[in-house]
């Protein structure tokens, strides 16, 4: 809370030289090339010193590792929650620095270790991904997220089907 961030999401909407994720074309190609980082609040401790690594549309991969060694870090850079200090993160070879925030979040889905669920309905944290969404489109997120055996299908009744 000491450090404001650097990256404004709002003046990014409205930067008409920033380019939009578009959902056709979006393939999700992720590079970091010679990535250094480190936190605000940690000037004295890089996480990232020079990564290079390149994940490429539908591959599977797994970071893994003790503590404090960037797991968490490279999702928040992919995310934009940070930039880099050094190097550039690139999706589809468009650095995000040059993607609109909006819409580069739009494109992608993320669950961290310890998913937090919000103290609200599951149909309200359904909706919190996507406020407009269709009933199909609630019942499908929730078949693929795998909770459909846990959950009763009248929590996900919608407000529009209950009156």
């Amino acid at each position: 809370m000491d450090y404001p961030s650097q990256i404004d999401a709002q003046a990014s909407a409205k930067d008409e030289t920033k380019t939009k994720a578009d959902p056709a074309t979006f393939k999700g190609k992720v590079e970091f090339k010679d990535v250094w980082f480190r936190y605000p609040s940690r000037k004295e401790d890089f996480v990232l010193r020079g990564l290079n690594l390149t994940i490429n549309p539908k591959e599977s991969v797994a970071l893994v590792g003790e503590s404090g060694c960037g797991k968490s870090t490279f999702v928040n850079l992919v995310m934009r929650f940070y930039d880099v200090d050094a190097g550039e993160v690139l999706i589809d070879d468009v650095n995000i620095k040059d993607y609109d925030l909006h819409s580069l979040r739009n494109q992608i889905s993320m669950v961290m270790q310890e998913p937090i669920i919000f103290n609200y309905s599951i149909l309200e944290n359904i909706l919190y991904g996507k406020t407009g969404a269709t009933n199909d489109e609630i019942l499908n997120a929730a078949t693929l997220s795998n909770c459909m055996e846990f959950i009763d299908n009248k929590e996900l009744i919608t407000a529009d089907d209950s009156a």
